[in-house]
């Protein structure tokens, strides 16, 4: 006697795998309180000295920054250089339209 398999059905994975959402905590930008975000690149320079091929390279490390005023929260730099740097000053000015929601 074979025994036949049965995929389990997506949808009920699908249902055990997604957490409630309501019991979660939004992220607001630290610097207008917009609940928006986008994906951005920021880069890292490593040295050929670091460098697995020995050679100089440019990193791309994806991150995100606020969609109203770009600004990226301390819990999406990444650690190093590029952290230090970062000011802790907002932008002078947005350059992008606001889109922050309200209740």
């Amino acid at each position: 006697m074979t025994s036949k398999f049965i995929p389990p059905d997506p949808r009920q994975m699908q249902r055990q795998q997604m957490p409630d959402l309501s019991l979660a905590e939004d992220i607001v930008c630290e610097n207008c309180n917009n609940l928006t975000f986008e994906e951005v690149l920021m880069m890292k320079k490593v040295s050929a000295l670091v460098s697995p091929n020995g050679k100089e390279a440019i990193v791309p490390i994806p991150t995100f920054a606020c969609v109203a005023c770009g600004w990226v929260n301390k819990m999406f730099r990444p650690k190093g250089k590029v952290e230090e740097a970062t000011t802790e000053e907002a932008p002078a000015e947005p350059t992008r339209p606001k889109l922050v929601l309200e209740d």
